[in-house]
């Protein structure tokens, strides 16, 4: 039976919407409904290629090992909250991390700096060895189980149906081995050897295609590209640098002679960036302005008018509205002055039907704000449209649904192409105010949106109440 918004799973998980599909499954985003809570549920799915026996094994075998996972307690690795059966599939219930899997932020920005590439290394490197202390192997090590958090980080998730000692046995006594091909260890599928070096192997294949943009066995078929994995040697280098021995020593062919984690480790902290930089605005990185742009609203959602955030820093309550502008922004206020924003003073506002439409000369990024009257949790709600807006263009692609923290809004990014076949990019922020929420959007072509960035940062938190007349 398929999945659907609304459905509640095992009388507890209330889905929300669709977060992601891989091969083994499909992941909800989805509500706790005793605590509200959210989370992540994985319908565990079987390949259609398996035998109805091997698909029983399968089946047995990934609750055991989807508890065995729930011992792993780590920053970098998805923590795993429950584990149930539910109509004909397991399902496995995880922590929410807002993030973009490092695969859709190498489609959409490209390959990636060495340095950022050594950062998610080490913090790869790091999962892995949770997981190996609490006798567990991960065996699908690739750019779509590694997520980016909104913090920085690189979070490992999405375990094989099988991490333990006796669940490896199990299946491949029975000839089951599943996971990526491009991201196999070649000794698990030509000599049916299966350890802690199989997951390096795949680290490396991970990072190199992290930083060439593209797979470190590029062949026109699947069998093809195993047997050159087989071979030993990756496609040559350009845009590895400094990260080639690291990549070349965890891709060895003969595990006896592969780059030791330990080795890995000290070798990608010579290249990493000293200290974590967790802030949107750097140059060079595919972080997403999902964190950023939520902490811009912050700064006012979620809070009565003239209500000092705790604890204060200055004599202003930090929720209120700036009094003064940054040059080239100008207050606009709402006919009825039930809200006012800053805008750039050089765009083109229009109001119609109650929405604003700010738009700037070259008619290239455009911002909204309107009344948001979706009763209900903002992030249902803003899946619920998703739903239609997805229907009505194929070729729309969701980069994040998620709550803002700390305040009751909820924030939507996404992408799609406009007529002339340009990526747009968009986001739709909820912001509480008052007793009021509004819905503000912001639209511009993919290629410039690192650079409107500061300017949709600066204005977001300005939206609030329109201050009181003073009395003459």
């Amino acid at each position: 039976m398929m999945t659907a918004p609304g459905d509640l799973i095992a009388g507890r998980w209330r889905v929300l919407g669709p977060l992601a599909q891989g091969g083994l499954g499909h992941v909800w985003l989805a509500a706790d409904e005793r605590t509200g809570r959210t989370v992540a549920v994985k319908k565990c799915g079987l390949p259609q290629s398996l035998t109805p026996e091997k698909r029983s094994l399968v089946r047995l075998w990934v609750p055991r090992e989807a508890r065995a996972f729930a011992r792993i307690h780590h920053p970098n690795v998805i923590r795993t909250l429950d584990v149930l059966l539910d109509g004909d599939a397991p399902w496995i219930v995880m922590e929410y991390v807002p993030s973009r899997s490092l695969l859709d932020l190498i489609l959409d920005e490209g390959p990636m700096p060495p340095a950022r590439v050594a950062r998610i290394g080490l913090d790869l490197l790091a999962a892995l060895t949770a997981a190996w202390d609490a006798d567990v192997l991960h065996l699908d090590v690739k750019p779509s189980n590694v997520l980016i958090a909104d913090d920085g980080r690189a979070v490992l998730t999405d375990f094989g149906p099988a991490g333990s000692k006796a669940g490896v046995a199990a299946l491949a006594e029975a000839d089951v081995i599943l996971g990526s091909p491009k991201y196999v260890a070649p000794e698990r599928l030509f000599d049916l050897v299966t350890d802690e070096r199989c997951d390096l192997w795949s680290l490396g294949a991970t990072l190199y295609h992290a930083v060439e943009g593209r797979t470190p066995f590029t062949r026109d078929t699947t069998d093809d590209a195993l047997h050159a994995a087989d071979a030993g040697t990756p496609d040559p280098y350009e845009l590895a640098g400094p990260l080639e021995p690291v990549l070349t020593g965890l891709m060895r062919r003969d595990p006896a002679t592969r780059m030791t984690a330990a080795e890995a480790r000290r070798r990608l902290r010579r290249i990493a960036p000293a200290t974590r930089r967790t802030t949107l605005l750097r140059a060079g990185t595919a972080v997403t302005a999902a964190a950023a742009i939520a902490c811009a609203g912050v700064a006012f959602a979620g809070r009565p008018a003239g209500t000092p955030a705790s604890p204060p820093v200055s004599a202003t309550p930090v929720s209120a509205p700036p009094a003064t502008l940054p040059a080239g922004l100008t207050w606009w206020t709402e006919p009825k002055d039930e809200y006012r924003v800053a805008m750039p003073a050089t765009w083109q506002p229009s109001f119609r039907g109650g929405r604003l439409t700010c738009t700037a000369p070259d008619g290239r990024t455009v911002m909204g704000v309107s009344r948001w009257t979706a009763p209900g949790d903002p992030v249902v709600a803003l899946t619920a449209v998703e739903t239609r807006t997805r229907t009505a263009r194929p070729d729309y692609r969701r980069l994040r649904i998620s709550p803002v923290p700390d305040t009751a809004g909820a924030l939507w990014e996404y992408t799609y192409e406009d007529p002339e076949g340009r990526r747009i990019r968009a986001v739709r922020q909820i912001v509480p105010v008052g007793d009021r929420s509004y819905a503000v959007d912001w639209r511009a072509p993919a290629a410039d949106w690192s650079s409107g960035l500061p300017t949709l940062l600066t204005v977001l938190p300005t939206l609030g109440p329109v201050p009181a007349k003073q009395p003459r």
